[in-house]
């Protein structure tokens, strides 16, 4: 049986999601049914066949979901003129920490951290290729920065490594609660955690924030006689 494309069909749809991530985060992929999903949004456990071909399919549509909503996220920023790095940096930085606070992120981050493992060695999910979603993006920005003079020539995988792994870390101590104050007070961390980031990866001579004269765009390893007055900015 064909699934219904009509309103009340995705109404359904979307309510099945959303009852399967409660439940998957509370019990766990692997202590919840199809049945108790189908339970919880009021219809019979045939009805879900309706719309996902069992339960691997109703977990793989949650998680495509997340990643396309984090594509986007992530475009808003990555494929935007840079003038300000500093600024820019900081804004990724800040949405990505509001993000990590939403409801339906904690409850994804709980299934990955409590059954990611077991699901990556059963085959139902690339646990790499989802940790890692969106780190193409980060990578691009990176090689755009180094190529623009803002960051010191290196290897844009490991300065992603070095921007991200902070934030990561700052999920994980979100998750557990954890009342520190690097948790309580976001536009702190950031600012801490972006002047750190800089200080290792600007380039010497490169300015952080303003308009950049269309002449002044060299690699950054030929911009060591291009604004040294502006070094105290980073």
């Amino acid at each position: 049986m064909a699934r219904p494309k009509n309103a009340d069909g995705q109404r359904t749809r979307q309510a099945i999601l959303d009852a399967a991530l409660e439940l998957f985060a509370q019990n766990g992929y692997f202590g919840t049914s199809l049945r108790d999903v189908a339970g919880a949004v009021g219809v019979r456990e045939s009805a879900l066949y309706n719309y996902f071909a069992g339960k691997d399919a109703l977990f793989t549509a949650i998680i495509d979901a997340d990643q396309q909503t984090k594509l986007e996220r992530l475009s808003a920023f990555t494929d935007a003129p840079i003038t300000d790095a500093r600024a820019l940096l900081e804004q990724i930085a800040l949405s990505t920490l509001a993000s990590f606070a939403e409801p339906r992120q904690q409850q994804l981050f709980r299934i990955l951290m409590s059954d990611g493992i077991r699901l990556a060695a059963d085959g139902r999910i690339n646990l790499y290729e989802r940790l890692g979603h969106g780190l193409e993006k980060f990578d691009a920005l990176m090689r755009r920065l180094i190529a623009d003079g803002w960051l010191r020539a290196g290897d844009p995988g490991m300065l992603t490594i070095a921007f991200t792994a902070p934030l990561v870390l700052w999920r994980q101590l979100h998750a557990i609660d954890a009342q520190l104050p690097i948790i309580q007070d976001q536009r702190a961390f950031v600012r801490h955690h972006v002047d750190q980031f800089l200080q290792g990866a600007a380039a010497p001579t490169a300015r952080t924030a303003g308009p950049r004269p269309h002449a002044a765009r060299p690699r950054a390893a030929k911009s060591s006689h291009r604004l040294s007055s502006r070094r105290q900015s980073l």
